[in-house]
């Protein structure tokens, strides 16, 4: 007998299902007119998407460019890199800080090369268990590298989420287990790349920590912290779910 599922949640289902379609549509229609341009945006080669990681954690997208477009020019393959010299790798890394990247960029190539052959395996914890890989990256590199349609969730595009959703802020973003589930239902498919950097400019240009461009964010209407009520504080996921099986009741009983 096949199970049975009550009106409430029913109606709350296709309410959610309504609403995820509307906005990864709004994000991706945004980001195709609007979306940052960089060089590992348009690759889909993971090896290369790796060493863009690499560079981009803790540093600003647009100082990541030049190097970014040197090191796959030289190590284009974990073989070429397996081989580089560490302290000339790490000058490459030394502006930034974060010298011991290239250390870890280094023990990733080998690791590739002893135990997958050379290539990046396609496989979550796989990509996870790689040196100085977290969440984030590994999810970026399942996605862009092999069209896995993965949420890549950091702290940007975290906090638009969070507030359009109503969903309470409970500790970093990327390691929220409850925003991952929602946001892997609501990620499109076909157009996971689009939504995913999408979110992420969305974040930069419009969604700040503080002060946040309410008035031309692209996601307004869609937004509970860009309504006066939102802004009073996010209401917790449980709430969200409430109001909305509560407005569909509303709009089928007129």
């Amino acid at each position: 007998m096949a199970r049975q599922v009550s009106p409430d949640r029913a109606l709350a289902t296709n309410h959610f299902r309504r609403f995820a379609y509307r906005l990864s549509k709004k994000v991706v229609e945004w980001f195709r007119c609007n979306g940052r341009e960089f060089p590992w945006r348009t690759t889909s080669n993971p090896f290369h998407l790796l060493i863009a990681e690499a560079l981009l954690r803790q540093t600003q997208a647009e100082r990541v460019v030049e190097p970014y477009l040197d090191l796959v020019s030289k190590y284009p393959n974990p073989e070429a890199l397996a081989e580089a010299d560490v302290n000339e790798l790490r000058q490459w890394f030394k502006p930034f800080g974060l010298v011991r990247r290239a250390d870890r960029l280094i023990q990733c190539a080998r690791i590739l090369i002893s135990e997958y052959r050379g290539s990046m395996p396609n496989d979550l914890n796989a990509i996870e268990a790689l040196p100085g890989l977290g969440r984030y990256n590994s999810r970026a590199i399942l996605c862009l590298g092999f069209g896995i349609p993965a949420p890549m969730i950091d702290e940007g595009s975290g906090r638009v989420l969070r507030r359009v959703l109503g969903h309470e802020a409970k500790g970093p973003a990327y390691s929220d287990k409850c925003l991952m589930s929602i946001a892997e239902r609501i990620i499109p498919t076909k157009s996971a790349r689009e939504f995913n950097f999408g979110l992420i400019d969305v974040a930069a240009a419009f969604c700040h920590p503080k002060e946040p461009d309410c008035a031309r964010c692209p996601l307004a209407r869609l937004c509970n912290y860009a309504t006066e009520s939102g802004r009073q504080g996010c209401a917790s996921l449980s709430d969200l779910k409430q109001r909305q099986a509560a407005s569909v009741k509303s709009v089928n009983n007129q």
